[in-house]
């Protein structure tokens, strides 16, 4: 399969245009013309991904987080980035980013669903060329096992939390005993949404990356966090990726990350 028929493909579910001014998604390494069987997906394009992707002969490596963020004036071996850039080059290895198009459009309905959450809206809203309301996040209620909005506890949303992301552990701020009616979403680091949480009366925001004062003011207006990490609730961009190439392409073969969690609770 030629490179640009599978970019023309995940423009469609996640269009390239919808990712932030700040944001470098796209093809970041590669050829449009070129031929494409094996294609591994992860979240993040590490050393041991990059070794990965060389040994289990892929042509295309998917990821979430861009390798390449910031503006570059060379490519060698002397920098870390720049040498993974390098080593996927000369493996004929082409790169894929899928950022904040992917976290506006199939991400954020991924964790609504594993979560149990009816979508009312984004929690920034953008407005595209259709009138249709994206942006990043969402906000809604959680649904019983009739699919009937409910409200819940929040112990319970944590117990829904850790279910659906798969995780062992999170951390939470917040009063266990509290009702979580309005609940908010940001897979990824969500501190910057707390504000607009709290404009929205939302009772709990579910995300990454949580900073001691910024949950600590947050709890205090009367907003819990359920802190799931970063990777914790992001990492369902693999299945999420690998589950449209097996559903539309099952001729690819598609290979999912060995990557995991950088840090660990001990």
């Amino acid at each position: 399969m030629i490179l640009k028929e599978i970019y023309d493909n995940l423009n469609k579910i996640a269009p390239f245009e919808y990712q932030e001014e700040w944001d470098n998604s796209g093809l970041l390494i590669g050829d449009m013309n070129a031929e494409v069987n094996r294609i591994l997906v992860t979240l993040d394009v590490t050393d041991e991904v990059v070794e990965q992707a060389i040994a289990a002969k892929a042509d295309l490596i998917i990821s979430h987080h861009p390798l390449i963020f910031s503006p570059v004036s060379k490519i060698n071996s002397e920098d870390f980035i720049t040498a993974r850039v390098l080593k996927l080059a000369n493996n004929k290895i082409n790169y894929i980013a899928m950022h904040t198009n992917m976290d506006a459009t199939g991400l954020s309905e991924v964790a609504d669903e594993v979560l149990g959450i009816k979508r009312e809206r984004a929690i920034e809203v953008n407005i595209n060329q259709d009138n249709e309301k994206i942006g990043m996040g969402s906000i809604g209620k959680f649904l019983n096992g009739n699919k009937e909005a409910v409200d819940i506890m929040l112990r319970e949303a944590v117990i829904r939390t850790k279910e659906g992301f798969g995780l062992s552990v999170v951390k939470v701020y917040g009063d266990l005993d509290s009702v979580v009616s309005r609940v908010a979403v940001c897979t990824g680091a969500g501190k910057s949404m707390i504000d607009a949480c709290l404009e929205e009366n939302c009772d709990l925001l579910i995300t990454g990356d949580m900073t001691y004062h910024a949950a600590l003011d947050a709890v205090s207006q009367g907003l819990n966090i359920i802190d799931a990490g970063h990777y914790g609730t992001e990492i369902i961009f693999v299945d999420l990726v690998r589950a449209f190439f097996e559903l539309n392409f099952p001729d690819l073969t598609i290979i999912p990350s060995i990557q995991k969690e950088v840090g660990e609770y001990m």
